[in-house]
């Protein structure tokens, strides 16, 4: 990609000043029609060191206004950015609707120094840039505008550079010391950077080469850019507005009981209170050691629980917690979310929540209420709930990348045994809280909650997170049968890992 950009494109001063006052009103009207538009923007700024970067995207900040962006220097990570993925620091960041997000080298240049040394792209690279096009292309689908500028300058030029800034007493102290043996890596990391290029150059989230040589050419380049990708963009909103409005597709279709994986589960499993108090003990005691194994080789795990209302989740996750230390676990309640978590894309939310290396995170619902809840009640579109099963694998398949383990569990119950547990809760003083008019209403919808459960557990089991379903009628059998595959499955993880 680089080896054809002409870099002697230029433009002078006189040019440069008859166009970029032009060019400034026209970004600033697209900012403001943006906003209105709700449409999220996320701008990404690579670049060769000494490509004139730092004044590039000083140009560009002043055309617009300082309420609707923000700017994010991507340095060395701090120690929390170190125990999570690389793209938690960056999903984190992402804007809300019609806001702008800058970032000051990015994601990219992360990889470069992370999975790049000593001449030799290390083994995990691939799953790195692979995890990269998973996280623009979700951004891209939810409707964020990504435009990504390369800066681009000549060995030679560079070297230059270097000179100038010396000359001029310019300290290059404002190099992180990670990056200072980048400096002169030109030759080296040149085919690296080429290959990065090429495998992230996709159609929703292209790359735009900048030739960098002449700073008054650049900026122009990159402020026309951006004019052009917010036009279009608004162009596209709209019509997908237009075209939302014409969605009359059902979201949700009764299912055929016949070939539902729910209906064919056992129910009838029980266990006695004699046999589940031993049993509990001795497990209890068992995760509580295995947390400790999971903290000191600095593996995070994720249990979540999703099921039928009243099906037993929240006693199910307290006999997990019972015994463990509470510095190293955290329950993570997922209700409806609120309008600034609306205002993202809607793994966001779940983003900020990812427990830490050695830590553990306890899902009460989770990141599946898309496919649940949001397509029965019909909170997003058709093609959005459709889109969201691609999206979660992807989701957990780089979280397990990292080292995570990730233990799934539905809870399942017969709609009689539902029906005996709400007439319960409604008849126990301290329980009667529990119940709500949407656990009612839910119910009426069985059959639609059903077959999406069944699709949802048919699609998003994987081998890197599958579901374990957990027969529930009887709470006893249910809270051991958790209990165990949470023990089983570390133990098995620490195993492959040559931990135990």
């Amino acid at each position: 990609m680089l080896e054809n950009v002409d870099l002697d494109k230029s433009l002078s001063k006189e040019e440069y000043d008859d166009i970029i006052e032009d060019l400034t009103i026209r970004i600033g009207e697209l900012q403001r029609k943006a906003w209105k538009t709700d449409i999220p923007t996320i701008i990404v700024f690579e670049g060769w060191h000494a490509s004139g970067m730092t004044e590039i995207i000083n140009r560009f900040l002043l055309t617009l206004n300082p309420m609707g962006f923000d700017l994010y220097t991507t340095g060395k990570p701090c120690y929390q950015e170190e125990q999570k993925p690389l793209l938690w620091r960056f999903w984190t960041k992402i804007p809300k609707k019609g806001s702008i997000a800058i970032f000051d080298r990015s994601w990219y240049r992360r990889v470069v120094i992370e999975h790049d040394g000593k001449g030799k792209v290390d083994k995990h690279m691939p799953k790195c840039l692979e995890g990269i096009t998973y996280f623009e292309r979700q951004l891209t689908d939810e409707g964020y505008l990504l435009i990504k500028f390369f800066l681009h300058v000549s060995k030679k030029e560079q070297a230059k550079r270097y000179r100038d800034l010396k000359k001029e007493g310019v300290p290059l102290f404002i190099v992180e010391e990670e990056e200072q043996e980048y400096l002169n890596e030109y030759d080296r990391h040149l085919p690296v950077i080429e290959g990065i290029l090429e495998r992230t150059d996709k159609a929703s989230a292209p790359w735009t080469i900048v030739e960098a040589e002449d700073k008054n050419f650049a900026t122009v380049k990159v402020l026309a850019k951006v004019i052009e990708s917010i036009e279009n963009k608004i162009v596209e909103a709209e019509s997908n507005a237009e075209a939302t409005q014409n969605d009359q597709v059902d979201n949700c279709v009764i299912p055929n009981i016949d070939s539902s994986i729910l209906e064919k589960i056992d129910l009838d499993k029980s266990l006695a209170y004699k046999e589940y108090k031993k049993e509990k003990k001795a497990c209890q005691k068992k995760i509580a050691q295995l947390q400790y194994e999971l903290f000191r080789n600095r593996i995070p795990l994720i249990v979540l629980f999703e099921g039928w209302d009243a099906s037993g989740k929240g006693g199910s996750i307290r006999r997990l917690a019972q015994k463990l230390n509470p510095r190293l676990y955290r329950v993570i309640p997922v209700g409806v979310p609120s309008n600034y978590e609306l205002a993202h894309h809607y793994l966001w939310r779940f983003y900020n929540e990812i427990p830490e290396a050695g830590h553990i995170g306890i899902y009460d619902r989770s990141w599946y209420g898309r496919v649940l809840v949001e397509r029965v009640e019909k909170l997003c579109n058709t093609h959005e709930w459709k889109r969201a099963y691609r999206e979660i694998n992807e989701f957990e398949e780089i979280l397990t990348n990292y080292g995570t383990i990730i233990i799934k569990f539905w809870t399942h119950i017969d709609k009689e045994e539902q029906l005996n547990r709400f007439k319960q809760r409604e008849n126990t003083p301290y329980k009667k809280w529990k119940i709500t008019s949407d656990d009612w209403r839910n119910r009426e919808k069985w059959n639609l909650y059903l077959s999406a459960a069944d699709e949802m557990l048919q699609k998003t089991s994987t081998s890197w997170a599958p579901w374990t379903i957990v027969e529930s009628n009887d709470k006893y059998y249910s809270r051991i049968k958790i209990l165990h595959t949470v023990i089983d499955r570390i133990e098995e993880e620490l195993k492959q890992r040559g931990l135990q």
